[in-house]
């Protein structure tokens, strides 16, 4: 027999063992320890489960060899090789413009009938595209396969268009995960199902007028595959990668995946400090750009992606230390409370601009839930049925709705814990007054702001004072504060708040009904006597243009609002709800005491002509009365009916406008000048006696 030392390894069987001396200083064989070929590993707690790093497998098999001395009990490999699996995500050439045109037309006449005379009006003709040349020579090109990209129909049509294809495919290969968007096709298996899979897609893909592009598809694979996938696909010259980028998000391995996400943030980053930059001299373009596009791309990849948030800190730092002090024009470290309470959703008095570090969790678990019928119809658990999906979408974001409110909730009561009563009190009316917030930024829509104006809101909105004002009043001179800027009358700035109000309301109605039927000044009711009347009229121009004291008029009357044949008489009122006589009290309760003043005056008299009075009372921070609330409410109705379009988004223009006209307002009354005109010098001063086109006015 053959002398075996302690510790030594032989090779029996197609397997090596590892031999060790036992107590009685025989030797005995410990165990498998790896197969020529595939490195297999074995486990002494469980060694039928022996796993392999290239995903082999091997079935093994107890067995006895008579080896000298000793009895060796050994495993054997009967094996069947595990198969490798990988995603392949299949490229089609020039897709939109490939497909069967007839096909797809037939196929949405059976699938989506509804639709069908319509696609068919769209795609029955031939499109035409003229390339002009020299001499008057031109080329007729003729569009007579495909979809049109940029119709907004193309996306459907494609998408039922290669429905049969689909179908055929998940038939003939039901161990295949088949997930199609589009022309973006996906494949999920084992390397043979795989490449059937593709070589079948091949043949019968050009009938439906899908053209798979072998070349430019990506396999990916684990690491420990990436050779047996190069040769398994060599002839198919696939892209063998261990991750690539996929429907926005990204498949492959953990360390590829954050790797491609921190690219994403380097970027981020960067668009946040340019943005920061803009923020400068244009705070509210800014502030859209971040808040309605920027963020949005990465909190689309919170969605698909998991366990990403720690790469946001870059991200966040930015948003904290450059963005938002660029947007305020002054730094936050005075005031820490600032950026939790940015990161609220403006109904919760802030900015809507949320932490990214912090809300990728609860976008990626937001998300799973949401399409969690589509996972579980994806896995074989489920029959996918469109209206169990809208069912549970429904459920499920009502549910996460509620839950993000109470915690929103929560989180805006922990910040307003540490604030004193005045602060509180301002931040709380921001959950009413931030539709300004809410807009783009637009002339034509007349919803923009200037730097100044929007950065004052700002901090109005957020209990703070703009560093910038004067000490003292140029109008009474009194020492200057917010507060005395919404107060003073001197200058007439108070009324020329009331009247931009006024005008926006105006503006308003004359969209909803026809400018003919707005009128300013209304008269609401007149004691005079026939005789006081022809006095009245004897006066000169000027002096019937004075106001009676007997008569009474309202802001605006308009033709045809609450019922048809009836006029409506609006009177405006803005009150500043922090002023010393209404500070110890429920800032809507004000207004509601205001509106009962104005009707309490009006109502009764236009009541007897057959008129309907409604006071328009609003405060300077942009809280909107009960009554002003209706009235706007009925004139996004009208308008919503007039331009044919949602009510819900006619109503948020509405309030934005109104909410913008208020800050205007309020920024007038705190930055307008309240020099008397009186006290303007109007002599010239001569500069170098080049004749009365050149001088200037002292002030």
């Amino acid at each position: 027999s053959t002398v075996v030392s302690p510790d030594t390894e032989i090779e029996t069987g197609g397997a090596w063992w590892r031999l060790a001396a036992d107590s009685s200083g025989m030797t005995q064989p410990t165990g498998l320890d790896e197969t020529v070929g595939p490195s297999v590993r074995s486990s002494e707690s469980k060694k039928n489960s022996i796993g392999t790093d290239d995903g082999q497998f091997t079935m093994l098999v107890e067995d006895t060899l008579q080896y000298g001395p000793w009895k060796l009990t050994f495993l054997t490999s009967k094996g069947l090789p595990r198969p490798s699996k990988g995603f392949l995500l299949v490229d089609a050439a020039n897709a939109f413009n490939e497909l069967n045109r007839t096909a797809m037309l037939w196929t949405i006449r059976h699938e989506w009938p509804s639709g069908a005379r319509f696609a068919f009006n769209c795609y029955r003709h031939w499109a035409t595209l003229v390339i002009r040349g020299k001499g008057g020579t031109f080329v007729l090109i003729f569009s007579k396969e495909g979809v049109t990209q940029g119709d907004p129909l193309s996306m459907f049509a494609y998408g039922i268009g290669i429905l049969p294809l689909i179908r055929r495919l998940k038939i003939e290969f039901p161990a295949v995960k088949q997930p199609w968007y589009a022309d973006d096709a996906g494949a999920g298996g084992c390397f043979t199902d795989l490449r059937q899979f593709f070589v079948r897609l091949q043949e019968i893909g050009p009938a439906y007028g899908y053209f798979p592009e072998p070349s430019k598809s990506i396999l990916i694979v684990r690491a420990h595959n990436r050779t047996i996938g190069r040769s398994t696909f060599d002839d198919l010259h696939f892209k063998v990668q261990t991750g690539s980028r996929y429907l926005g998000g990204y498949i492959g391995s953990k360390a590829d995946r954050e790797l491609w996400v921190q690219e994403k943030v380097i970027f981020w980053t960067s668009a946040v400090t340019d943005l920061a930059f803009a923020a400068l001299s244009h705070p509210q373009t800014a502030f859209a750009g971040l808040q309605k596009s920027l963020q949005h791309e990465w909190q689309f990849i919170q969605r698909v992606i998991d366990d990403i948030g720690d790469c946001f800190f870059d991200v966040e730092a930015a948003i904290t230390d450059i963005f938002l002090p660029a947007l305020y024009g002054e730094t936050l470290k005075d005031c820490t409370y600032r950026r939790n309470l940015s990161a609220l959703p403006v109904k919760f008095a802030g900015l809507a601009i949320p932490d990214p570090s912090a809300s990728s969790a609860s976008n990626y678990e937001a998300s799973t839930l949401v399409c969690s019928h589509i996972l579980a119809a994806f896995r074989g658990t489920e029959s996918f049925s469109s209206a169990d999906h809208q069912s549970v979408r429904k459920a499920v974001t009502a549910e996460i709705k509620s839950r993000r409110t109470d915690k929103q909730d929560s989180t805006l009561s922990s910040i307003l814990a540490e604030l004193d009563c005045d602060t509180r009190r301002t931040i709380l009316r921001g959950k009413e007054t931030g539709q300004w917030l809410s807009v783009m930024p637009s002339t034509l829509n007349g919803t923009e702001l200037s730097a100044q104006e929007f950065r004052d809101a700002l901090l109005l909105r957020h209990a703070r004072t703009p560093g910038d004002l004067p000490s003292h009043c140029d109008g009474c001179g009194a020492k200057f504060d917010v507060r005395h800027a919404l107060e003073c009358k001197v200058g007439g700035l108070v009324i020329l708040r009331h009247n931009e109000i006024n005008e926006e309301l105006c503006d308003l109605a004359s969209k909803a009904l026809v400018p003919s039927a707005v009128r300013v000044e209304p008269m609401i009711h007149s004691r005079r006597s026939a005789e006081e009347t022809k006095a009245t009229e004897a006066k000169s121009p000027v002096q019937r243009l004075s106001r009676s004291s007997d008569e009474e008029r309202g802001d605006l009357l308009i033709r045809g609002f609450w019922a048809r044949g009836t006029d409506v008489i609006v009177d405006v009122r803005v009150t500043d709800t922090d002023s010393k006589s209404y500070r110890s009290r429920d800032p809507h309760k004000v207004l509601a005491t205001q509106e009962r003043e104005k009707k309490k005056k009006y109502l009764q008299p236009c009541l007897e002509q057959r008129k309907h009075f409604t006071p328009f009372v609003v405060s300077t921070d942009g809280l909107i009365g009960r009554e002003a609330g209706e009235l706007l409410k009925r004139l996004s109705l009208r308008l919503a009916d007039k331009w044919e379009r949602p009510y819900s988004v006619v109503r948020g223009f509405v309030s934005a406008r109104m909410s913008i006209a208020i800050v205007r307002a309020t920024h007038l009354c705190l930055r307008g000048s309240r020099v008397p005109l009186s006290q303007i010098s109007r002599r010239p001063q001569w500069e170098d006696r080049a004749g009365l086109g050149l001088f200037k006015t002292d002030y």
